[in-house]
């Protein structure tokens, strides 16, 4: 039945809030209309609907319409989709007005999140229109960015090359002078004779790299990549030795290393400057608002209050978080340790054990767990369950009284107490 109400309470939230996001103020203005041309809906106003002694006229309806998003609009000026939206306007009143019924806007934490919306919009508001004042960075200033950070744009050598793999030194040479004298076999030649599976169909192909020399079917072979480099373009040489073998290479192509062109790299630039520019923008109008507001601060205060050590409870709640046994097991212990007669202190040492018997299965520093607790907390609604835990959690009999999927402040081991034995 709860989850029924939850439901319904979901859909009716996501039917107000449908309806408020038709007439939000965010949405993109209608473009203005020459007050000649105003429509005839707009010269008249006729009350349609009445909820309550509140009335929903045609001009209201109108207005809504007008302040939809430009793309969105079209979907409301047929007349099934005037009497759709008049539909959700009367939805709207009408819980609203059950909610104003039932004193909804006195409660402290609707006042809260209304007051913290209000809040967060006039923020978000003001900041947007003095950011308008903000101007995005030049080329000029781009090029003359790009002009001091040249390094940033560097780009490395490059060779790309193919090679034979060979299993000896033997078949290398042998290899190497036929390539040599018929460049033109090269595909051929290393479909015959290379021992690397990954290339010889392609030609040997190793793809291009830097001086790095790190290749996709061979590994890192700096050695190999620096030979491809001396050997120069459109050259065939070898053998080279490497812990793969021994190669024939062919350069295909070489680049050396360059900076990238300001072309190529000016809308990444603007894209950082107008960053930058934003920040320090942003910071000086800030810094100024401050200076004419008179922002002052208690330099010791905050200190005291930002250095103040967390709460029992705060604690509690991070061990319970804290990811594997280990970690929760020692964000509980930190507890123990920190406050140690807290109101939370029991059940962090119920827990330690509890996590050592059922995670851990180490069931003798479970047992020690479990007798801190009585022998410290006798007096805790816990001390049952520990009990219960010692005379029973080396048995297959399931704990029934803890619920296993979670820890909790809310522990009600002690109240349901007990197991009863099957």
């Amino acid at each position: 039945m709860k989850r029924t109400l939850r439901s319904s309470a979901a859909i009716l939230a996501g039917m107000v809030l449908a309806v408020a996001w038709l007439g939000t103020v965010d949405a993109a203005p209608a473009k203005k209309k020459s007050s000649t041309k105003k429509s005839s809906s707009a010269r008249s106003d006729t009350v349609l609907v009445r909820v309550g002694g509140q009335a929903i006229t045609s001009r209201m309806v109108q207005q809504r319409i007008e302040q939809l998003p430009e793309p969105v609009r079209p979907n409301f000026t047929s007349p099934e989709g005037r009497q759709r939206l008049l539909d959700r306007m009367v939805e709207e009143t009408v819980w609203l007005k059950q909610a104003e019924k039932k004193g909804v806007p006195e409660r402290p934490d609707v006042k809260l999140q209304l007051d913290q919306q209000r809040r967060d919009f006039l923020i978000r508001t003001y900041v947007t229109e003095v950011m308008a004042g903000n101007p995005a960075p030049s080329d000029s200033e781009a090029k003359a960015y790009y002009d001091a950070h040249q390094a940033d744009y560097k780009v490395p050598a490059t060779v790309s090359l193919s090679h034979i793999m060979l299993k000896n030194e033997k078949d290398a040479k042998k290899v190497l002078e036929s390539a040599k004298k018929t460049p033109a076999d090269w595909r051929k030649l290393a479909e015959k004779w290379s021992a690397d599976s990954v290339t010889k169909k392609n030609g040997g192909n190793l793809g291009t790299v830097t001086r790095d020399g790190v290749f996709a079917s061979i590994g890192t072979q700096p050695e190999l990549a620096a030979a491809a480099f001396k050997l120069g373009q459109g050259q065939i040489g070898g053998p080279f030795k490497t812990d793969r073998g021994w190669h024939v290479i062919r350069v295909d192509n070489v680049k050396e290393d360059g900076v990238r062109p300001f072309d190529q790299m000016r809308g990444q630039i603007l894209r950082q400057l107008s960053g930058q520019k934003s920040q320090e923008y942003y910071q000086d109008r800030l810094g100024e608002a401050k200076r004419s507001l008179g922002v002052t601060a208690d330099s010791a205060s905050i200190q005291k209050f930002v250095s103040q050590r967390k709460s029992a409870r705060e604690m509690f709640n991070e061990a319970q978080n804290a990811g594997p046994a280990a970690s929760r097991i020692e964000g509980y212990r930190k507890v123990l340790q920190d406050y140690p007669d807290s109101d939370v202190s029991p059940q962090a040492q119920f827990m330690v054990g509890f996590i050592q018997s059922e995670e851990l299965k180490d069931y003798d520093a479970a047992e020690r767990s479990f007798r801190d607790l009585l022998k410290r907390y006798p007096k805790s609604e816990l001390v049952p369950s520990a009990q219960w835990m010692i005379d029973h959690m080396r048995s297959e009999n399931a704990p029934a009284f803890m619920n296993l999927a979670s820890d909790t402040t809310d522990t009600q081991a002690g109240k349901k107490g007990p197991a009863k034995k099957p």
